[in-house]
């Protein structure tokens, strides 16, 4: 889990903020409320919306005039996928989560962007969804608490609720069933956990785990240049890696977003927190 602070303004600025804004108001189409103040009042007198009138060569974060249910308008985001040998096949990451950002890159609310979406019982709502896609999930995306429903609800209100293509309306007239978005969500994220395989593309560039080794300081240890030139000699962009101490701990892949849901690679937006790495074997068993 990411933190971050913020900072307030003080009343007096926050006042001349206000009136400012008052002065200088312009009409925001129908179409785009739901992405600013999310009045779902507002959502139903909006334009009808078909997925069909949306570009399919948009690129998310480089325009300002076009619908968020045809690019995602948080348009900046990052899959992250964790080691953890406890837990998960032991030639697979598994999944932290898939995490809008704004296109500057900074994070959004803690609270998610919808709370009127905010569902609970996400783990019940996808296994009547899909079975196959909640089985999937227990596999590939295991809470290190032993609550997958608390760690996949938290997944999906703080960061779900952010992406502004699920949006109900974004499925047309007639596309819609309650709460589609949810197992849409945790699917498209499985899909990219597939295709951008972490195990294998570190195993191909000679990086695999190794021996478990006691104590905080593990001597068996590759070299943060290691482990980001491995992955960029497999998809051609370095990745952020993440450790606690020199235990690896998760890797970073950052998206940008061609049309609705084409997800592609592009270059870190953070930062790395690892020096030597320890990348040590699963005590669990190898079924991916």
């Amino acid at each position: 889990m990411r933190l971050f602070t913020r900072t307030h303004a003080s009343g007096t600025s926050v006042l001349l903020a206000l009136l400012a804004a008052a002065s200088t108001a312009v009409a925001i189409p129908a179409q785009h409320v739901f992405d600013l103040h999310h009045d779902h009042d507002a959502q139903n007198t909006a334009s009808p919306f078909s997925p069909d009138t949306c570009p399919v060569d948009a690129i998310s974060c480089t325009r300002t005039d076009i619908d968020p249910c045809c690019s995602p308008t948080n348009g900046l985001l990052v899959l992250a996928l964790q080691w953890d040998t406890r837990w998960g096949p032991s030639n697979a990451f598994t999944v932290h989560g898939l995490w809008p950002d704004t296109c500057e890159g900074k994070q959004l609310p803690n609270q998610g962007c919808d709370p009127q979406r905010s569902y609970t019982n996400i783990s019940g709502i996808i296994r009547a969804a899909d079975p196959l896609l909640h089985a999937d999930m227990s596999t590939y995306w295991p809470s290190n608490k032993g609550d997958n429903d608390w760690f996949w609800t938290h997944e999906w209100v703080k960061h779900g609720t952010c992406v502004t293509t699920l949006h109900p309306r974004c499925y047309g007239a007639d596309g819609y069933e309650p709460r589609r978005e949810v197992a849409d969500y945790f699917r498209k994220i499985l899909e990219l956990r597939e295709k951008y395989d972490l195990f294998r593309a570190l195993a191909r560039g000679g990086v695999v785990p190794t021996e478990p080794e006691a104590g905080r300081r593990p001597k068996n240890t590759y070299s943060l240049k290691q482990f980001k030139q491995a992955i960029k000699d497999e998809w051609g962009v370095e990745p952020n890696v993440r450790c606690i101490g020199r235990r690896l701990q998760e890797v970073f892949l950052w998206f940008k977003v061609r049309g609705r849901d084409n997800y592609y690679l592009v270059e870190p937006h953070g930062r790395d927190s690892c020096g030597a790495i320890s990348y040590q074997r699963k005590s669990t068993a190898a079924f991916a």
